[in-house]
């Protein structure tokens, strides 16, 4: 009974607190922003949508509502808020339409007494707004007094205030804010999962592979590439229509050249803190090298066996052209003074004793067949890398099938017993346990097919039948272990954490989709109109 009585009360009082704010609110804020979206001569909008307006002033509350002014602003742009939050009200709109046909309802005066009662206010998003930004829906705002109480003053100065509303537009934005809820709900409840669906996610989630595997780089085995005269002439023969296309790419790298060097060179370390005696053995041994080289040594093979720049040395010491500048100075002074041809004296620099050769000299236009031979060279070393490396990997694969250690392979990979690896030379390793969902190698290219494949692969057959592509690289790999899940291992825990998971992102994606739909046929239909000038501040009177 007593019960009875307080309900009753609670409703009194809630319907004069609305009817109380309502009358304050007219009195205080009649005239223009009272109009709301009412349109007017000269009226202007954020956005129309089937004939009914959004204006700017309700563009703005909604992106005060969804705490817009206290982003960063360069995360506000980043994430592009002020076109999620519009986007959100034109979805708003469609969805409240939808309701409607539907025969649903939302009375103003019903949503303040609700507001009043549990302090939930609905805010508009897009469904396409990411993760970063609030989700469309409900947002709980407290506007009880010290006493716990609802407090009709603190949920005028809310709506005066924050969002700058009279109390009829903020009742009336909520009313379609509710219905574009309820049509949510609506589309959401339809969205149900199967017990297979959770079980699943589960095996997903739980089950796990090790991989030990090898990648075959193109980079690496492309280092050492120094095609021949007559294997480069041979390619420019056959690939005439590929180094068109490649020059026409990249004809701006040729014209209108400052001049620049293309050297070689082989570096002897020196350590900042040497000894005299240390810095004389170093130059006396760079000094006897170029000795060697312009006796008529190949300078190449020199290089190969001595330059400790291990990035250079397998090309050979070549670096490539450079202009003026790249190098430190004490080696580019001496780069740029020597003819093609010539080869330096040792030249010290931070980095030790340097032998420098220069192979040519350009500046200017280079010409169209220099620049194609170059070109050419580029693409033949590329595509060779490319297959030098699957010849590589499935000769290391060969080894592996026939019975040899992984051990005896990686040693054969590093060049012989007691050499260092190169940094990008193949070494067998394992992955960490990965599920379906991870990404056991990382890289520029998409492993799903290894994960996959990994997950197929059984015990009795742990070895790969051949080397797999990834991008560019050659992947061989063996199953280490595989662990599977039972039945009896899902929870009810875990089943509901699975499940609530699940039917959250199965409903966003339904739900999704159905927005799109709307948004799709309201735009062919070219019954949604947006007014883009509303993101540039003052483009848009206050009162539009």
């Amino acid at each position: 009974m007593l019960e009875s009585i307080l309900q009753k009360f609670r409703g009194i009082v809630l319907g004069l607190v609305v009817i109380s704010l309502s009358a304050v609110f007219i009195l205080q804020f009649g005239g223009p922003q009272a109009e709301g979206c009412s349109k007017g001569a000269g009226a202007t909008y954020a956005a129309e949508v089937y004939g009914d307006t959004i204006s700017a002033n309700e563009y703005r509350a909604a992106f005060a509502l969804a705490g817009g002014d206290n982003y960063p602003p360069e995360y506000a742009k980043q994430h592009q808020l002020d076109h999620n939050v519009l986007r959100g009200l034109v979805e708003r709109s469609l969805l409240a339409r939808q309701a409607k046909t539907l025969g649903m309802e939302a009375h103003p005066d019903d949503v303040m007494h609700k507001i009043a009662d549990d302090g939930v206010v609905y805010l508009s998003m897009s469904v396409n707004a990411g993760p970063y930004l609030p989700p469309a829906g409900p947002r709980r705002f407290d506007f009880k007094d010290q006493d716990g109480k609802f407090n009709k003053d603190n949920l005028r100065k809310f709506i005066q205030y924050r969002l700058r509303r009279s109390v009829e537009e903020f009742a009336n934005e909520q009313a379609e804010e509710t219905l574009a809820q309820n049509m949510r709900d609506t589309v959401s409840a339809q969205v149900t999962l199967s017990p297979d669906e959770v079980w699943d996610a589960f095996v997903r989630e739980k089950e796990s592979v090790t991989l030990k595997y090898a990648r075959f780089s193109p980079v690496f085995y492309g280092q050492g590439l120094e095609p021949t005269r007559e294997q480069l002439d041979a390619y420019i023969a056959s690939h005439g229509a590929d180094l068109d296309a490649e020059f026409a790419r990249e004809k701006h790298r040729y014209t209108g050249l400052d001049k620049q060097v293309r050297a070689r060179h082989i570096l002897i370390k020196l350590d900042e803190k040497a000894t005299d005696e240390q810095r004389e053995a170093a130059k006396s041994r760079a000094a006897a090298l170029a000795a060697r080289a312009k006796k008529g040594e190949d300078f190449a093979q020199l290089a190969k066996l001595n330059s400790e720049d291990q990035g250079s040395a397998k090309k050979g010491g070549d670096l490539g052209f450079n202009p003026k500048g790249r190098m430190v100075k004490e080696f580019d002074d001496v780069q740029f003074a020597l003819a093609p041809g010539a080869i330096s004296d040792p030249v010290q620099s931070p980095f030790g004793f340097h032998v420098i050769k220069v192979d040519a000299v350009r500046e200017g236009d280079v010409p169209v067949e220099e620049a194609k031979r170059e070109l050419a060279e580029k693409l033949y070393k590329t595509s060779h890398a490319v297959e030098l490396a699957k010849a590589a990997a499935s000769g290391a694969l060969a080894e592996l099938k026939s019975g040899t250690s992984f051990e005896a392979v990686n040693t054969q990979l590093a060049g012989g017993p007691g050499k260092e690896p190169d940094a990008l030379a193949p070494q067998f390793r394992d992955t960490q346990a990965f599920s379906r969902t991870d990404t056991p190698i990382a890289g520029p290219f998409d492993g799903s097919p290894l994960v996959q494949a990994a997950f197929e692969m059984s015990e009795e057959q742990p070895l790969a039948a051949a080397p797999m592509q990834l991008g560019d690289e050659w992947i061989v790999y063996r199953l280490e272990n595989h662990v599977r899940v039972k039945r009896e291992d899902l929870t009810e825990k875990d089943k509901q954490r699975i499940h609530d998971g699940l039917l959250n992102r199965k409903r966003h994606e339904v739900l999704t989709v159905y927005v799109q739909d709307l948004v799709r046929e309201a735009e062919e239909a070219k019954a949604v109109f947006v007014d883009e000038r509303i993101f540039t501040p003052g483009a848009l009177p206050e009162n539009s």
